[in-house]
């Protein structure tokens, strides 16, 4: 289920972007004397509750469930004329930690997590905004997957998890310092395919926060006479990167396997903050080595795999947003049987990948990129990039 979720992992450098590194550097002017680098300082509480969704068989025994939390946030609500640029809006980012009960404590247990959160907002903050809010952290899970002593829990089989969330809601303004936000979201919790059993805590959730300004705000349309994105042509960029992550052997095979490869993309810039990114992989399956390692040693395999990629790119100053969906035109290890191994299919013919990069130096990005199927993840991976 990680393929609905939205990236969200965006979020983990979003903060050093957006803060300003020189007003002079992009030659600004605004018809309001602003403070360059202000931001407003918020706190907020929310309650969340949702309902399990038993995406794999494996994980039927969740149905239905209602999983419930708390949550407490500290916000920075930007307000400066490099964010404007960016995305002609007033973004939020902050950090968070929550509390959850999984409902059937019994197989899942609690968890508390923490990390960063982003929201979009719809336009100038005023009485109501629509706002798009995504989120990224490590969670601490009380009852992962133990053969001996806990095989009930299919879901997670490790104590820490990376969580993931995607939501949209519209925002209330109360009283001035004061607002409420009501969300819808997905979410999901899982190590991203490091350990089997990972068949991962997925939920649709409702959630209410209330939240207050610590001290008032004013926010302005910005006349900004010097805008790039209007004066320049649209960014074009070539891509060719490097990945290189771990990925579990298929339950119940023990161990972790290398897992690399080399994408080239194509990034067309159509809005201000957004590109349309086309490409081609080629990778390596380390489990298909292993598998024929431990079962078929006599015999050799092809591991490398070959698909085509289509998707959208976020734009966002330093850092890099993308969702693509990826097709397999080359894939000699899908199936595969053996003394000893049941006969199985490996992996679906099409997959998504959710990457996020950093603009380190002149055209380098490094970053991380995640790559799941229908209903399971495949595995998280570091990506360094070269940009021309």
């Amino acid at each position: 289920m990680m393929k609905k979720l939205l990236i969200t992992i965006w979020l983990i450098v979003f903060q050093s972007n957006l803060l300003p590194q020189s007003i002079d550097s992009i030659q600004t002017n605004s018809n309001y004397e602003f403070d360059c680098c202000s931001s407003s300082k918020v706190i907020g509480l929310t309650y969340i509750t949702g309902y399990m969704i038993p995406h794999a068989k494996e994980v039927m025994n969740v149905r239905g469930t209602n999983p419930r939390g708390i949550e407490l946030a500290y916000y920075s609500h930007l307000n400066n004329d490099e964010v404007w640029l960016d995305c002609e809006c007033y973004p939020r980012i902050g950090a968070f930690i929550s509390f959850y009960d999984f409902d059937i404590t019994d197989i899942l247990g609690y968890g508390l997590s923490g990390g960063i959160n982003f929201t979009y907002f719809f336009g100038l903050p005023s009485k109501y905004n629509f706002h798009l809010k995504g989120k990224a952290g490590f969670a601490y899970l009380t009852k992962p997957f133990d053969k001996v002593t806990h095989p009930q829990n299919m879901s997670y089989s490790t104590h820490f998890n990376y969580i993931l969330s995607a939501g949209a809601g519209i925002t209330i303004k109360l009283l001035d310092q004061i607002e409420l936000q009501l969300e819808g979201s997905m979410n999901h919790q899982s190590n991203a395919a490091l350990l089997e059993p990972n068949g991962g805590i997925n939920y649709w959730a409702a959630s209410s926060s209330l939240n207050y300004f610590l001290e008032p705000v004013d926010f302005r349309n910005r006349d900004v006479k010097f805008d790039p994105y209007l004066s320049q042509p649209k960014k074009t960029r070539w891509d060719i990167s490097f990945s290189w992550g771990i990925s579990s052997m298929p339950y119940p095979e023990p161990g972790q396997v290398p897992m690399y490869g080399i994408t080239v993309n194509r990034s067309i810039q159509v809005y201000r903050i957004m590109a349309l990114l086309f490409g081609a992989e080629l990778e390596r399956n380390g489990r298909a080595v292993e598998l024929f390692r431990r079962y078929r040693p006599n015999e050799d395999v092809n591991p490398y795999r070959f698909s085509l990629l289509g998707g959208v790119e976020f734009l966002m100053g330093r850092t890099l947003f993308t969702v693509q969906f990826g097709g397999y035109l080359f894939i000699p290890f899908r199936h595969f049987v053996a003394d000893g191994f049941p006969a199985r299919t490996f992996e679906d013919r099409t997959y998504q990948r959710w990457g996020l990069v950093y603009n380190i130096f002149d055209n380098i990005y490094a970053g991380i990129n995640f790559k799941s199927y229908r209903n399971s993840a495949d595995h998280l991976s570091l990506r360094f990039t070269y940009s021309f």
